[in-house]
């Protein structure tokens, strides 16, 4: 199937849907966009594939066709019911100023415009970008477009060249592993507790996020969970994952009520020492630059540095109430 609004395009391109079959190409479109800009990540036709889980590739992506047949772009969507909708868009550096990011981009709005009347009553509507810092012409790109950048996004990584330090659980908390079958509410509650105040974030659906980390949970040891040993409540979470040959940290989430209790930091080295004795020595994560919870400071204090700063870029479609009192979705 042809996307039918290919308007922006150049003469002889085209876009479609993509398919399963196509990740290696996706893959090699991705590292060589990263690598026009020093980025040295190589990107598998496997963290493609991972990252398309839960995603609808008929309906929440795309791919753009250079005249030759060759993939030259591609996109895809995480979409928070329609509210806060993040396009995650790659052009090859040989189509750099042919239009490809201009449709991407013109393709993302489109279809949050389109969902616009499911997102919740009166809720604010927005779509964004996440763009590299060292990537210049996208930066300018997403501004020419009525994109203004407004926040920052750190990527933070460490080399485990020697085991971490463990950890120092508070009183009345014990660190475990998730287990498949029993914490998959509890552990979804729990995420969703512990960033609803720290991030512009709309609330979640328990099935999206069952279907999003569905190969995550395939290797639940690396799900770390502390709990409240007095009611057995989870209290704070971090969910790691192998990604590019390295390890990849999906956030450290603590309820309110047990920040400042050194919990975060124990949670992350709890997750570092299984890295470590597992061969992983590299891995990183993404944090808001502005967190209120001081996110990056933790993180640098177990051993991270900013490796990327990247620009979230956003247009408000609809204005409305903030995210952050929207109800959670029912079950």
């Amino acid at each position: 199937m042809t996307i039918t609004n290919n308007r922006s395009l150049p003469t002889g391109y085209d876009a479609r849907p993509p398919r399963d079959e196509d990740a290696a190409a996706v893959a090699e479109v991705i590292t060589a966009s990263r690598a026009a800009y020093g980025d040295e990540e190589v990107v598998t036709p496997d963290d493609v594939l991972d990252d398309w889980r839960g995603v609808d590739l008929a309906q929440e992506a795309v791919v753009v066709n250079a005249p030759d047949g060759r993939i030259v772009g591609n996109a895809d969507i995480y979409n928070r019911r329609n509210m806060r909708v993040s396009v995650y868009g790659n052009v090859a550096p040989t189509e750099q100023g042919r239009g490809v990011g201009t449709f991407l981009v013109n393709w993302g709005e489109g279809w949050a415009h389109e969902r616009m009347s499911s997102a919740p009553a009166g809720a604010k509507v927005a779509v964004e970008h996440y763009i590299d810092s060292e990537n210049p012409p996208a930066c300018a790109l997403m501004k020419a477009l009525g994109y203004p950048r407004i926040r920052t996004v750190y990527v933070m990584a460490i080399i485990l060249n020697e085991a971490p330090p463990a950890p120092v659980w508070p009183e009345d908390v014990r660190g475990r592993a998730f287990v498949p079958g029993q914490d998959e509410h509890a552990t979804w509650s729990a995420v969703e507790t512990a960033f609803r105040d720290l991030l512009e974030r709309p609330p979640g659906s328990y099935e999206r996020w069952l279907a999003m980390t569905e190969s995550e949970r395939r290797e639940p040891d690396l799900w770390r969970l502390a709990e409240d040993q007095r009611d057995g409540a989870i209290v704070g979470t971090v969910l790691g994952k192998r990604f590019s040959g390295g390890g990849w940290v999906g956030g450290v989430g603590v309820r309110r009520d047990w920040r400042g209790k050194g919990l975060a930091l124990a949670l992350l080295r709890d997750l570092f020492g299984l890295y470590y004795a597992n061969s992983v020595r590299e891995i990183g994560l993404s944090v808001d630059a502005d967190s209120p919870s001081s996110a990056p400071s933790l993180y640098t204090r177990a051993g991270m540095h900013v490796s990327k700063n990247i620009g979230i870029y956003r247009k408000t479609l609809r204005e409305g109430t903030e995210w952050s009192v929207i109800p959670p979705e029912e079950e």
